[in-house]
């Protein structure tokens, strides 16, 4: 799943234990809710996703999305993310609503009523290269911290894997006068 990152130019993240992701970017990791819930909750406002990238198939991932996930109204930019959707989880009709929708996948589950729990899987953390810098909005070099992720289904089928990297928690954003 972290191959992704090389499109950022972000080779060599370091795989991490639980304790090792500071306070703030623990809470919005390590959970087994829905991303964009938290990343809303924590942000106290919308979140809409930039996707940069997406493709269907019928091979072993149906849907491949990159999104960059924002703050409404100001489009700070609050999560860098990959979502891998496995073949078989979802009909066509639904994997092509998806694809391009400016709304986050998790939330676009939720719309349809699809119920999903996230089960993290590992946690990293990374240098920012000045690509994933310029997708985070942050300094080239900063310190970012992600997860990989399986999002199940209710009866406990894979519905998703995920790549997830947080480039700022508030903390940060009043340290440097942001926002």
């Amino acid at each position: 799943m972290l191959d992704f990152l090389s499109a950022y130019g972000a080779f060599a993240p370091e795989p991490i234990s639980p304790p090792e992701v500071p306070g703030a970017f623990r809470r919005l990791l390590d959970h087994q809710g829905s991303m964009t819930s938290v990343l809303s909750a924590y942000w106290g406002t919308g979140i809409v996703a930039d996707v940069t990238c997406h493709g269907l198939s019928r091979e072993k991932v149906a849907l491949l999305r990159q999104v960059i996930l924002r703050t409404e109204p100001d489009r700070m930019p609050v999560e860098i993310a990959e979502i891998r959707v496995a073949a078989g989880a979802f009909d066509d009709a639904l994997l092509s609503r998806l694809a391009g929708s400016p709304v986050p996948f998790g939330r676009s589950l939720q719309l349809v009523g699809i119920g999903f729990s996230t089960e993290p899987v590992g946690f990293f953390k990374l240098s920012a290269s000045k690509a994933l810098a310029e997708a985070g909005g942050v300094a080239a070099g900063a310190v970012m911290f992600g997860r990989t992720a399986r999002l199940l289904g209710l009866d406990g089928r894979l519905l998703a894997e995920s790549v997830e990297i947080l480039p700022r928690v508030r903390e940060a954003v009043r340290e440097a006068g942001i926002g």
